[in-house]
C-alpha cells in the first residue's frame, strides 16, 4: 500500500469514527453525513431525504452542492412521479441514470442507498456529480464504500435522534406520544419506537405534540384566547424563518 493510499484510508477512518463519537443534534448529524459522502465518494453533490410515511413524500433534510426550487432543506422533494416512484420503492443500493423525469439541479447519474434505523426504512442517501466527470463514484470499490456509509449513517441518525429527544423533555414526557409508540412498538422498547416514529412519521408526531401542548395549556388554566395566541405565535415564528 502506498503512502498516499494509507493516508487516504486513515482519513476515511477518521471521518467515520468522528461521525460516531461526536455528539450531534439530528441536523448536525445529517449535515456531517452528506459532507462525508461527498468527500468519500468524490462527488460534488449529496442529499439526505427522509421518508414521511403519512404523506408518502420525501423531505429534504440535508443537501450539499445542490441549489434549486426542487431541492430545498425542510421541504418535500419535488420530482415527477416516475422518479419519485423509483425512489420510494428502492430497497438496495441503486444507480439511477437520467430518467425521463430528471431534476435540473442534480447531476446524473446518481447513486442512491436506502437508510434504515431499527429495521425501518427512514430515508435515502444519494450522491452524484463526479468531480472531474467520469464514473469514479460508480466503480466497484466506491460502491462498496457507499454501502459502508449506510450503516454508519443509521447509527449517526439514531444517536443524533436520541440526543435530540433527550433534550426535548416535553416530547419525551408526552403521554400521547408514549401511548402511540407503545401501540406501534411490538418487540421494540418504548424509547426505540419513539425514535423510529419521530423519523418515519413526523407529521403524526407533530400532531400528537400539538394536541399534547393544547391539553397542557388547558390543564394549566389558559383560555381559548390564550391558546389561539400561542398558535398565532408559532405561525409567526414559522413565517419569519421561511
Amino acid at each position: 500500500m502506498s503512502g498516499h493510499d494509507f493516508e487516504k484510508n486513515l482519513g476515511v477512518l477518521r471521518m467515520l469514527s468522528e461521525a460516531l463519537t461526536v455528539p450531534r443534534s439530528l441536523d448536525e448529524g445529517l449535515d456531517h453525513i452528506t459532507r462525508m459522502t461527498c468527500e468519500l465518494m468524490d462527488t460534488e453533490q449529496a442529499v439526505f431525504l427522509f421518508r414521511d410515511e403519512e404523506s408518502r413524500e420525501f423531505i429534504v433534510r440535508s443537501a450539499v452542492g445542490i441549489q434549486g426550487p426542487n431541492i430545498r432543506v425542510g421541504h418535500k422533494l419535488v420530482v415527477p412521479e416516475r422518479l419519485r416512484s423509483i425512489l420510494w420503492r428502492l430497497l438496495n443500493l441503486h444507480r439511477i441514470n437520467w430518467v425521463e423525469a430528471g431534476i435540473e439541479e442534480v447531476r446524473f447519474p446518481i447513486i442512491v442507498m436506502p437508510i434504515s434505523v431499527k429495521g425501518s426504512r427512514i430515508g435515502l442517501l444519494a450522491a452524484g456529480g463526479a468531480r472531474g466527470g467520469g464514473e469514479r463514484p460508480f466503480d466497484p470499490v466506491r460502491r462498496q464504500l457507499f454501502s459502508l456509509i449506510a450503516p454508519f449513517a443509521s447509527l449517526v441518525i439514531e444517536n443524533s435522534k436520541v440526543y435530540d429527544i433527550l433534550r426535548q423533555h416535553f416530547a419525551i414526557n408526552s403521554q400521547m406520544m408514549r401511548e402511540a409508540a407503545r401501540e406501534d412498538a411490538g418487540e421494540r422498547d418504548l424509547a426505540e419506537q419513539m425514535t423510529v416514529n419521530s423519523l418515519n412519521n413526523p407529521t403524526k408526531v407533530v400532531r400528537l405534540l400539538a394536541e399534547s401542548f393544547y391539553n397542557e395549556l388547558v390543564r394549566a388554566g389558559f383560555s381559548p384566547a390564550h391558546v389561539t395566541t400561542a398558535a398565532a405565535k408559532i405561525i409567526d415564528c414559522l413565517t419569519s424563518e421561511s
